[in-house]
């Protein structure tokens, strides 16, 4: 059985939010846990193909030609211009480099590098924000390999522990 891309956004959004300091209100970097990806930047969604039922996790926003999109299939990465993506399962392993902001920058390049040993440059955010697209990315990519059972007990797992906004 295919996960939904709803159960995908709910445990990367938990994850996000067990692992980032509170409130989660940064200046580049939001989560989107009802969106849909015509609802968040017209200009950004319209850059690359969606899939069915795709949602958008989390956006690294610093201009129109520098972001990264972590959607419940993919990442999409604006770099100067330059846009390139690659599916979550087709990551196997990642470097942040400097995410804590020690160099004082408001953002930071890190790599992703695909099966294929070709590397993904993405925008992060540095200092508590960038625990956002991190965990995103790394929740994302467990996501691929996790069973229906696995999936039904991380989210009954975070809900009882309050991850999930409730509705009014």
């Amino acid at each position: 059985m295919l996960k939904t891309d709803e159960s995908i956004r709910r445990i990367c959004i938990a994850s996000i939010k067990r692992h980032t300091i509170k409130p989660i209100n940064y200046p580049l970097t939001k989560i989107f846990e009802t969106q849909s990806l015509s609802e968040i930047d017209a200009e950004i969604s319209s850059t690359f193909v969606q899939r069915d039922n795709e949602l958008p996790i989390a956006l690294t926003h610093v201009d129109n030609r520098n972001w990264t999109l972590l959607t419940t299939r993919k990442i999409v990465s604006n770099i100067k211009g330059d846009i390139k993506e690659a599916f979550a399962n087709n990551i196997k392993k990642w470097k942040w480099n400097d995410f804590k902001g020690y160099k004082d920058k408001p953002i930071t390049l890190g790599h992703l590098i695909l099966d294929d040993n070709t590397i993904l440059d993405i925008v992060i955010e540095t200092g508590a924000a960038s625990m956002i697209i991190i965990y995103g990315v790394m929740t994302l990519t467990g996501q691929e390999t996790a069973s229906e059972e696995q999936i039904s007990k991380t989210l009954s797992r975070y809900e009882k522990r309050g991850f999930f906004d409730q509705p009014d």
